[in-house]
Order: C-alpha cells, then structure tokens, then sequence
C-alpha cells in the first residue's frame, strides 16, 4: 500500500547511513510506475512518502524556518473541534499538520476527519509524532530495536535494514492457518507489528512511547423512533459520499448484488454524480441479474461488466501476494485482472470501495439478537466467538497439511490468540453484542479485509462506508437494529424504495419480503447436491453454482494452468524442505481437488505462505 515510510535513529547520529536506508526503502515500494514520492533525510530521521499524485495538494512538506517536517497519506476530507481559521479548506495540508501539532501536539489526530496516517518531526528538539486516524485502515507497520525505529505502509520494505531480523512469528503463523487472517497487531515477522486504529507514537529524550486516544465505546442507545434515525443517518452518509468524491473527474464503483453498493450508487446519484460503474464475474450470475436491475433503476449510463478470467489466478498470485505482504490466501489476486479492465486514469479517478460495509457504520453487525445480553459467562462468550470466527470446520482433520511440531504449535494457539484479543473488547460495552461486534470489526475487518483489499496500490481509494460520525451513529444506534441489516433494510424501503424492490442476493428475495424457509433450504439443497455429484463424478462433471461470482473449485478442475500452478509450488522440494508441509498429505489433497474436492480455500492458503516464504524470507 502506497503511504509513508521512515525511521528514527534513537542516539547516535548518521546521516549517511539514514540515506542509505531511505533510498532501499524507497526501492522496495516503488513498484508502480504512476507513483510519485518525496524523502528527506536529518542525521536522526528521514521520512518519506509515496503514492499517486493528488493535483494541488500539498502532502509532503519541509518548513526550514520552523524547523518542522509533516507528511500524511490517505485522505484528509475536513478538519474538526478547533476554531473557524483552521477549519477552513486548503490545499496546503501537510502546512496545516505543522499549526496544529504546534498547538494541540498529541491531540492533533482528533482534529481531522478523514482516513490517514500522519507523520510530524520536530528537528530542532528532536520530538516525532506518528498517528493514524480511529480505524486504521491504511497499514502502518513499525519494527524496533536498540538502534532505529523503522515505519512503513508496507512491511517488506523492512528489508532496506541491515540488521533487520526475519525471524517468523509462529503465533502469527498460526493465526493465519486457523482463521484465513491474522489477529490483533500480529505479523508474519517476529518483530514487527501493525499500528493499531486510534494509535499515536512519539519519540522524545530518545524514547519510543505508545498511546491510545480512542476507542469503542458504548453508553446508552438513542431514544429517537426509527424515522428519526433515518433520517439523521441520511444527512451523514450525504455529507459523507460528498466528501469522499470531491472534485475527481471519474468515480468508480463496483456494483454486486449485496446492499452495500448499491447503497454507494444510489447516493452517488442522488448527488448528480454519473460514476463509472462496473459488475465482474461470469455473465449468468446472480450478481450481474441483479445489478442489471439496479443499472436500469438509477438510469446509469456508464456501466461494463467485467468476466473474470480465471487464469488471472496463476497470471497476478505471486504479484499479490507480494503487495500485500502474504498474510492473507492467495484467491484475491483476480482483484489485480479486474482492476487492469476498468480503463480509466488513475490520478484523476476516485475508487468509492464498499469493502467495511458491515459493522463501523449502520449496516450490519456480527451479533444476532440472542447475543444482546449482559450475563453470560467469559466461557460462554468465548464459544460464540470462536463458533462465528471459525464455525465447527477446525478438527484434526484440518491440521493434517501440516508436520507434526508446526501441526501441534498452529493447533494449541487456536483458543489462546482468540482469548488475547477478547479481553481487549470487554470494556468497550456491558453487552455481549457489543464486544462481540467490536472483536470482529478489529480483527475481520481491520486485520482480513485490510489485507484483501488491493485496489489501493492502483486506485485513489476512498472507503465509502467509513467515517468518524457514521461510527459515532452506529455506537448508539439500537442493538436490536442492527442484526439481519434490520436498520439498513428499514433505510432503503424509506430513501431507496425503486432500489429496495430489487431482489438482495443474500436472500433471493427483495426487501419488503423474507424468503421462506422453503427457498432457503431448497438453495442449500442444490449446492450440496451440485457438491456431491462433482465428488462422484471425480470432478469430470463440473457444476457452476451462479448464485456466486466465484467458482475457484471449479476453476481449478477446468484450467490445467491453474492446477499445474498449484502442483509445481506446493510439491516443490524447497516447500517441502522448508518443513511446515506434509508431503504425502499435499498430494492427496491436490488429487481430491482435481477429482471433485473442495479444498481450494485451504490451498490456496498453503500457497500464499509458502510464496510469502519465498519472497521475503528467501531474499
């Protein structure tokens, strides 16, 4: 991900040495040709930042009368709870960094509305302020020893350092093989964490200091009837849609058959906007039926579906994975072949991304109604997590790619890394639905969409559905609101009617019904049977369920290249000799997917680590 990157020299002086490591770091992350960067370098710091351009603003910036360098990435929409002189919009933001870290310091990130990360050095004290907005959503990785502080949007340039230690974090590794994604601040690398959302770090009198200045926090629910609520979410996402569009000359936005798009189409309409809207996935899906219905709705007139090319698997996994730094499974590299259909410049276009539309704003939540209770027991709160997280898949059975010492380790940090990050949300509300909702949104959200999310190293990529008020909203919204997208549904019927009358691809039904329970069993009925005729035909009966837009088990049944793909990295002797992987279980693994099995998820897992492997620890 495009953003900043530096380093602190915690005591002894060496500016040669800073400019050495700026420039490598540099290098690392210079991986697209449209991206445009700045460094500075002191005797002890050096800051640098990257990414496309954004015309006339001012992002990086040295003041040598003040002796004050600031640089921020991401997006600053407006700034907030200060007198009407700093309120005012300018161009000139990073010079506006520098006047409220003079007057407000620490308290700086809670002045500004928007999605970012900020980077202020004081070189005549020798003072370092690094923040990042509530949420996080832009990676900021940091690593430290008794010599430097490192940071970086993408942890792989770490490797500009040379003592930069590659030891792997076996808890982390483990996360990521028992939950599809990593928990908490963990990474790959032993030494290296994430900055969490709300987080400021400091560096004064030569010591790194760490704090918190926000988190979820929930008192008593709003009183207002559900029209009133409405209404008020309304003029939020209004202002917050606006600001997200700005002034760009092209908007894109994907259009699926889920709510959350069309919500962002719906209003990006209601303001006059004709944004560029596009659907992928196979012409007969469910997702392309129903956002034709949309398109026709809203009048949309530049629309373009996008086929998946299931080659795009082989043709971007190692370039993926090589973005994101691995920690997450291999599958959403076809997010690269999409993104290269869309045509359009990048430096003038705004990628409206609806990828956090669940809880954060007024969506969804991960609790349902049982869970809005405030006398269960620890024990009992820890089953539902783990029971949502991972379902009832994770048994012995699971555990078998894997040799018998790294088996037993991935295995016994299953209900440890779990437990270590519920503690965290048990303050955040009395209601089990609440600290429930708040573990998901820092750990499925924060930590695996984040990672899934690529279109930020090719697009201005604004987050649509996430703001500081929608947030605010969302705390104090009813509980029982939020389960089943009651409160959303309730929205659309009032603001969206036209768009409430299309069928919602979770359901197959529109939202002025529910589907029975006939329909819903009747579906689960034909993935299972579709599912068992594959396994005894051996996988030469291929079935595409078009209630999905992906089929990546069928894929790999269908596309030679994408099998051999598979087989050559994972049967590979330097995989095996790397001593995580159980050979004979690798193959019966590959055969039982290409005869019909549905392991893909699985492998696809195997492989991203074992390129991760190859690209960063290798090197």
């Amino acid at each position: 991900m495009p953003g900043l990157f530096g380093l602190i020299r915690k005591r002894a002086n060496n500016k040669k040495a800073n400019e050495s490591i700026i420039r490598s770091m540099l290098n690392w992350l210079s991986h697209n040709e449209q991206y445009v960067s700045d460094t500075y370098v002191d005797d002890w710091f050096a800051l640098g930042n990257i990414g496309l351009q954004v015309p006339g603003e001012q992002r990086f910036v040295i003041d040598v009368n003040q002796q004050i360098s600031a640089a921020f990435s991401g997006y600053i929409y407006s700034w907030k709870n200060m007198e009407s002189r700093l309120v005012t919009p300018t161009l000139d933001k990073s010079g506006r960094l520098i006047e409220l870290f003079k007057k407000y310091h620490h308290e700086l990130p809670e002045k500004i509305d928007g999605s970012f990360n900020i980077a202020v050095f004081d070189m005549a004290s020798k003072k370092a302020l690094i923040c990042n907005d509530r949420f996080g959503h832009r990676q900021l990785y940091y690593y430290e020893d008794d010599e430097l502080f490192l940071f970086s949007a993408e942890m792989k340039a770490f490797l500009a350092y040379h003592r930069f230690s590659k030891n792997l974090d076996l808890k982390a590794v483990s996360d990521f093989f028992n939950y599809g994604f990593l928990l908490g601040d963990k990474t790959f690398f032993e030494n290296v964490k994430l900055l969490k959302g709300g987080h400021i770090i400091s560096f004064q009198n030569h010591r790194i200091k760490h704090k918190q200045y926000w988190d979820y926090r929930f008192g008593e629910e709003s009183k207002q009837n559900i029209d009133e609520l409405i209404e008020e979410a309304d003029s939020i996402y209004c202002n917050t849609i606006k600001n997200r569009i700005g002034t760009a000359k092209d908007i894109i936005i994907p259009l699926s058959g889920g709510l959350d798009s069309r919500f962002i189409t719906g209003h990006a309409m209601r303001l006059g906007v004709q944004p560029h809207v596009f659907t992928h996935g196979q012409r007969k899906c469910l997702d392309y039926r129903i956002a034709k219905r949309v398109i026709d709705v809203l009048g949309i007139t530049n629309y373009k579906f996008i086929k998946i090319d299931p080659l795009w698997l082989p043709d971007y996994t190692e370039k993926f994975i090589f973005l994101t730094d691995g920690m997450v499974d291999s599958s959403p590299a076809i997010l690269l072949g999409i993104s290269k259909q869309y045509d359009l410049p990048a430096e003038s276009t705004v990628f409206l991304n609806g990828i956090f539309g669940t809880a954060g704003h007024f969506s969804t939540a991960f609790f349902k109604q049982q869970d809005i209770v405030d006398n269960l027991s620890y024990e009992e709160k820890l089953r539902r997590v783990r029971r949502t997280l991972t379902g009832d898949y994770i048994n012995d059975e699971y555990y078998k790619p894997f040799q018998e010492d790294i088996k037993e380790e991935i295995r016994n940090n299953y209900l440890s890394s779990i437990e270590e990050e519920f503690s965290h949300c048990l303050n955040t509300s009395t209601l089990f639905c609440n600290q429930k909702d708040v573990f998901f949104i820092k750990n499925d959200q924060f930590r695996h969409m984040n990672q899934v999310d690529c279109n930020r190293f090719i697009w201005h990529d604004h987050f649509a559905l996430v703001d500081d008020r929608l947030v605010d909203f969302y705390i104090k919204l009813p509980s029982w609101l939020k389960p089943s997208r009651t409160f959303l549904i309730e929205y659309f019927k009032i603001k969206f009617p036209d768009l409430a009358k299309i069928a919602y691809q979770a359901t197959g039904v529109d939202l002025y019904h529910k589907p029975s329970m006939f329909k819903l069993k009747y579906r689960m009925y034909k993935y299972k049977i579709r599912y068992y005729l594959e396994r005894l035909s051996r996988g030469q009966l291929i079935l595409y369920n078009m209630n999905n837009y992906l089929h990546f088990n069928q894929w790999y049944r269908s596309h030679k290249k994408i099998r051999k793909y598979f087989e050559e990295i994972l049967l590979d002797k330097k995989t095996i000799n790397r001593g995580y992987y159980n050979k004979d279980y690798l193959e019966y693994l590959l055969t039982r997917q290409r005869k019909g099995g549905d392991s893909f998820y699985v492998l696809s897992s195997l492989l991203s680590f074992e390129i991760f492997n190859r690209l960063f620890i290798d090197t």
